[in-house]
């Protein structure tokens, strides 16, 4: 499992992170062992699932087997799984790509439905922000400071979103306990597109 989060965001407070870390507990593993899975998270009381990093519906089993009162898993998914299209910004009903490399991510997606769960997927863009994990800006802001061009894919006027992590968050917490998210798939993004050349230029500014 991932390491336990000392590290503040930029605009948290000492009062703030103490509460925080509080109230969190810590439970470290590893998620392709399956039976370590189950057997730490077994008897825990758990009632509700955040999967930020799930790849695999073989990962997600173990979870649902080893909380038998679950009430609702709100699973991370990606914007990725969607085929490609000229017709943008993607909709949810828009088609997927059953090839893409997020394939394990709609695989899981339709575990859950066969489970029946009350499941919600979350489908983010590009995220931007604190403690980013995939901190796909950086590669920008380092070319500048050092200097050097920014290659750009493609003709650089290809257009996505992005979406800052604080916002992603709020929709998180709306989706607990909220039964209008019962059984839905929300794609997250900011309302603005912006080209790769875009990006490029806002960092540079």
């Amino acid at each position: 499992g991932k390491s336990p989060i000392t590290t503040k965001i930029a605009d948290d407070t000492d009062e703030g992170f103490e509460k925080f870390a509080a109230s969190i507990k810590h439970i470290a593993g590893d998620r392709k062992d399956f039976d370590d899975v189950k057997s730490k998270l077994s008897g825990q009381g758990f009632q509700v699932v955040y999967d930020i990093n799930g790849r695999e519906a073989t990962e997600t089993e173990p979870i649902i087997d080893a909380i038998p009162n679950l009430e609702q898993y709100i699973y991370c998914s990606s914007a990725g799984v969607y085929l490609k299209s000229d017709m943008m910004p993607h909709r949810e009903e828009d088609p997927v790509d059953p090839k893409s490399r997020h394939k394990g991510k709609l695989d899981t997606e339709s575990f859950l439905k066969s489970k029946d769960v009350n499941f919600t997927s979350v489908r983010p863009v590009y995220i931007y922000g604190p403690l980013n994990y995939n901190p796909v800006e950086e590669f920008f802001f380092h070319r500048i400071a050092a200097g050097r061009p920014i290659p750009v894919p493609g003709s650089g006027i290809q257009v996505t979103q992005l979406g800052h992590v604080k916002d992603l968050a709020d929709a998180f917490v709306k989706i607990l306990g909220n039964p209008k998210a019962a059984q839905q798939v929300y794609n997250i993004s900011g309302e603005q597109f912006v080209t790769f050349d875009g990006i490029a230029k806002a960092c540079a500014i």
